[in-house]
């Protein structure tokens, strides 16, 4: 990070459609005769499948694909998150790893590129270090921020926002000093009327191999989570008209990540259990009636998100499982609640020593005026 621009944010994470508010510390060591200073917020979404297939190549017969078509396996990863447009014809279309040839294919989901911009000072500044507060709008229909790449880099998305400081210099026509820093934004959940119908798992009843039913029923203290923090679940066990022990209640969460292209084509990148905890069972014959067990959210957990390019979704499964003879022929005993996820950063940090503040730019930014709106990024 450059030293001489610092951000601080009030809140780790602002709440979409609230503000975002914090102080831009700036240090100007030199003189400027005429200086611009703008600050903009900037939003970013997209994902990006990359696809690689083999096709038939002789090597005898390099004409067979144009050389300038072809790159190196080592070199494909280097343009993967690049935010920076760049010509189609720097996107290689072949991949050549010793021997066996790949057609290399991209499928992206874009989605437009908003961009708030105002202007904050205008004119001469004297060397010395100055801070302001900001506060910036944010869009009532803000997606939580997220942030995904695969191991091999092949898979990516993202779902960003930051706040940029540049000052320019008008009369030069070039920018002295910019430097951005990200911002964190929640989104909006489910009205409370909705989050209480999303809290119970309706009861399931199966039939297990003509030795009776099994019911089945959950509850949550709250459907909306930060990665470590308790789950509160109630389950209701009914064994009573069931001719089978149940010997375990397993209680599991699910993700699932999914990537639509430009084309509304939906890929499934992650279906997986990140975490699993078995519960007790009930004997035949018998009933647990509103069972309490706390689970913990794991802490490395990317935020819920539901977009036109990405879902990232949570399911909580419990699941009642007689492990007898043939009983993995019956219809599996399962209930299934959505969560949300919400993102979760630590207080900021900042090292302001040394600095000393002069009051000429102690401004106050309330609100960002223009607007504009530009077009589709497309990650290379």
């Amino acid at each position: 990070m450059n030293r001489n621009v610092l951000f601080k944010f009030f809140d780790p994470v602002t709440l979409a459609g609230d503000q975002i508010r914090g102080e831009c510390f700036v240090r100007i060591t030199e003189e400027i005769p005429k200086a611009q200073i703008v600050l903009t917020f900037q939003t970013k979404m997209y994902s990006k499948i990359i696809e690689k297939r083999q096709i038939p190549y002789d090597q005898s017969n390099p004409q067979m694909i144009p050389e300038k078509l072809i790159e190196k396996t080592q070199r494909i990863q280097v343009t993967l998150d690049s935010p920076i447009r760049q010509p189609k014809q720097t996107q290689k279309k072949y991949e050549l790893n010793g021997e066996i040839m790949y057609r290399v294919i991209r499928n992206y989901g874009t989605h437009e590129s908003f961009v708030y911009t105002q202007e904050l000072y205008t004119g001469q500044v004297k060397p010395g270090d100055y801070k302001f507060q900001f506060s910036i709008p944010t869009q009532y229909n803000m997606s939580s921020s997220f942030s995904y790449k695969s191991e091999d880099g092949l898979k990516q998305a993202k779902c960003s926002y930051k706040v940029t400081l540049r000052i320019d210099l008008p009369d030069e026509a070039s920018t002295l000093m910019m430097e951005s820093a990200d911002v964190y934004i929640n989104g909006r959940i489910a009205s409370e009327g909705e989050q209480f119908r999303q809290c119970e798992g309706n009861i399931v009843q199966y039939l297990c191999l003509n030795r009776g039913t099994v019911e089945l029923s959950i509850k949550l203290n709250k459907n909306n989570f930060i990665p470590g923090e308790q789950m509160l679940i109630e389950y209701t066990l009914d064994n009573t008209r069931s001719q089978r022990s149940i010997s375990r209640v397993e209680a599991r969460l699910i993700n699932k990540l999914t990537f639509i292209d430009d084309d509304e084509i939906e890929r499934v990148i992650e279906n997986i259990k990140v975490f699993q905890q078995n519960l007790g069972g009930v004997n035949s014959g018998q009933k647990l009636e509103r069972q309490n067990a706390s689970l913990e959210i794991p802490k490395n957990l990317r935020a819920t998100i539901k977009t036109s390019v990405i879902r990232n979704q949570y399911f909580l499964q419990m699941e009642a499982i007689a492990d007898a003879f043939l009983t993995w022929l019956s219809v599996p005993v399962v209930c299934q609640v959505p969560i949300n996820i919400q993102e979760s950063q630590l207080p900021q940090k900042i090292n302001l020593e040394g600095w000393n503040f002069l009051p000429i730019m102690n401004v106050s930014v309330n609100a960002f005026s223009n607007l504009t709106v530009q077009q589709s990024f497309i990650p290379t």
